[in-house]
């Protein structure tokens, strides 16, 4: 095999051991639920807990792009429950540890929730951040002062007064609960039109319950 040959064959193999590594990478198996990157847009590095409240799901991600960021979770059945103790068919607790791999500052963190790719959790669709009459929701951010909590049309939450520089990092404390779980769900990251805030008395520094 000549030189240039020989070059070209280690090259395409060091380019398929990558591709493994990578797909390796981005998905990873918690107690039940499966977590993935490949909706793109950042760096799933590590998920691991029960998803209980005591003892959550922590999911540590790095944001590497500007746009949509989507954490795709499967394996919510009736079958996994609910770990929260709510009045919901299924339900989870999730810390999401998420870096600012980018160059800008974030000035807010907005997430929202979708059944489907690229379509709002809508009301009677089931899903939801512990949506319902005499729920306590665990809702709250570390690096976030303050949050609105949308519960209509879309599922969604917006963490706001704080400052995120890029290599900074921001831990999102999440419940979440799905009353008809049918294949996978998405946590997004997203900009979004805010329709409901937390009322102020409501409000705590560094933490954002509903």
């Amino acid at each position: 095999m000549s030189g240039a040959l020989r070059r070209a064959a280690m090259a395409g193999l060091l380019l398929c051991l990558g591709l493994a590594g990578a797909a390796q990478a981005g998905e990873v198996s918690a107690a039940g639920l499966v977590f993935s990157d490949a909706e793109g847009g950042f760096v799933l590095e590590s998920a691991s807990g029960s998803g209980r409240l005591d003892d959550p799901f922590v999911v540590v991600e790095r944001i590497t792009g500007n746009g949509e960021a989507a954490l795709t979770i499967t394996g919510l059945t009736t079958g996994f429950g609910n770990r929260i103790a709510t009045a919901h068919l299924t339900g989870f607790a999730l810390t999401k540890i998420v870096r600012n791999d980018t160059n800008q500052t974030w000035q807010d963190f907005p997430v929202e929730l979708e059944r489907h790719r690229g379509e709002g959790s809508t009301y009677d669709d089931g899903l939801s951040f512990a949506q319902g009459p005499h729920v306590s929701r665990s809702i709250w951010a570390e690096g976030f002062a303050s949050g609105r909590v949308i519960d209509e049309p879309h599922d969604g939450l917006v963490f706001e007064g704080g400052s995120i520089p890029p290599g900074g990092t921001v831990t999102l404390h999440l419940v979440v609960t799905d009353n008809m779980p049918a294949g996978p769900i998405y946590l997004v990251q997203r900009r979004l039109a805010p329709t409901a805030m937390l009322l102020p008395g409501r409000r705590r520094m560094g933490a954002t319950p509903s």
